[in-house]
């Protein structure tokens, strides 16, 4: 089976080859250990697969210093997955395919608890995480192939979990191909592209690990050029206590960037990969504001608004002698995501002029809503500018929906001329964004 980034490229001659087996530094550790008290523990990094029950499992081996009384496997609040003691000092982990092995390869925690029968203290926790990972990569070093693949939040019907990994290559096109599990592979840019699984189809990349995945690119100069990598299921991260696993390991709570990343999105939104990995992300989609932060008084936190740059200079353009205008600044601000009190279009705009001197008394202006917007000239189609396409660009920024505004317009001394301060506070409530513009416009009496 093959799935490919359509385009077009020639066969040639064989590319400067890498040395067979060379691997990166992470991917080559054979154990990982971890100690405390009397315990040590280490787990072998490369997990195997086999038929448990009637079903293929996910094989994870580890070995102790001290005898082992009892092992046991779960996740926070549940029994998961199994432990098994296999010899006086070895014992294993099985993750059945399904649930289990995509659960935690999506990257949940696995919480083990090892009870010995000698030492001081006898009860342990060890906590491991377990991730796909390329290994064993073969071939040209013209295709170069990372070792993470990383689960992120991307929604497609029914299922919202994606692994997805990257090549770099100066290539026309790339294919990725496999007995079973190929992925779907797509340009990011000039020379790199990007391949992605739902967990079906990466679980068949896996079992058996011993098949190579073949990395084939038509290269810009010409020519192909060609890579192999084995994907498997190793075990990234090993830590081990004696007190509880809760308080050591408490669950993480959404992060403030993530949240505010996912607001950024429309509603709705398929693809919440920039805001981070997948887990990272499901712990933001429905935490309550003052979960993510505390309450906060008004104030406006600058934001970058470069993405805006582009419509500021398509709206500056076309001006003459006989009539002028242009936005000298787009900028945009943030409130706070748990506010003591709520927040009001009017609090923000004394914010604003707090932050400028040179900021016009807000009694001066209007106060209006997204109907009131094509009053202004700023935001309407006129012969000053596209203003329509400028609040577009600025939906697109802040998130669209709900707007409420502040409009202020202001002749100014002009000898032979007329010139108009044009001011404008935008606020988003559902995104919390606020952007502020400041303009003029003119023309010869």
């Amino acid at each position: 089976m093959v799935l490919a980034a359509p385009a077009c490229g020639n066969s040639s001659p064989e590319q400067a080859a890498e040395p067979v087996g060379a691997v990166s530094a992470a991917a080559t550790a054979e154990r990982i250990y971890a100690a405390e008290g009397d315990l040590t523990l280490s787990f072998e990094t490369l997990g195997t697969f086999e038929q448990r029950d009637g079903v293929r499992a996910l094989i994870l081996h580890a070995t102790a210093n001290r005898y082992l009384r009892n092992v046991f496997t779960y996740v926070p609040d549940d029994a998961f997955g199994e432990a098994h003691i296999i010899s006086e000092r070895r014992l294993e982990v099985v993750l059945k395919e399904g649930h289990e092995l995509n659960t935690v390869l999506s990257g949940l925690p696995l919480f083990v608890t090892v009870d010995t029968f000698t030492g001081t203290p006898n009860h342990y926790t060890a906590r491991i995480e377990v991730a796909p990972r390329f290994y064993d990569f073969r071939g040209s070093s013209a295709v170069w192939v990372e070792e993470n693949v990383t689960p992120y939040y991307v929604v497609n019907g029914g299922d919202w979990l994606v692994y997805r990994g990257g090549v770099d290559a100066q290539a026309d096109h790339l294919s990725v191909t496999a007995p079973n599990g190929a992925p779907t592979v797509s340009r990011v840019d000039a020379d790199s592209f990007q391949f992605e699984w739902r967990y079906p189809a990466l679980y068949q990349a896996m079992d058996p690990h011993t098949v190579p995945l073949t990395f084939t690119a038509a290269l810009t100069a010409g020519g192909t050029a060609q890579k192999t990598g084995r994907l498997v299921a190793r075990v990234t991260s090993l830590a081990l206590t004696t007190g509880d696993a809760y308080e050591v390991w408490p669950s993480a709570s959404c992060q403030l960037s993530t949240y505010d990343c996912i607001q950024d999105h429309p509603a709705g939104a398929a693809d919440l990969s920039a805001c981070g990995t997948y887990r990272q992300v499901t712990r933001c989609l429905f935490s309550d504001a003052c979960e993510v932060s505390p309450p906060q008084p008004l104030s406006l936190t600058a934001i970058d608004a470069s993405p805006l740059e582009p419509a500021r200079d398509a709206w500056n353009t076309g001006s003459n002698n006989g009539a002028w205008h242009g936005l000298t600044s787009l900028t945009a601000f943030r409130t706070p995501v748990c506010p003591s009190s709520p927040v009001t279009l009017q609090g923000v705009v004394a914010k604003v002029a707090e932050q400028d001197q040179f900021f016009p008394g807000p009694a001066g202006g209007t106060y209006t809503n997204r109907a009131g917007l094509s009053q202004s000239i700023l935001f309407s189609s006129n012969y000053y500018g596209d203003g329509a396409a400028l609040l577009q660009a600025i939906d697109a920024f802040a998130g669209g929906g709900e707007v409420q505004a502040w409009l202020y317009t202001a002749e100014e001394p002009c000898h032979n001329c007329h010139t108009f301060d044009q001011r404008a506070v935008l606020y988003y409530p559902a995104t919390r964004k606020v952007i502020v513009l400041d303009g003029y416009t003119g023309y010869d009496s």
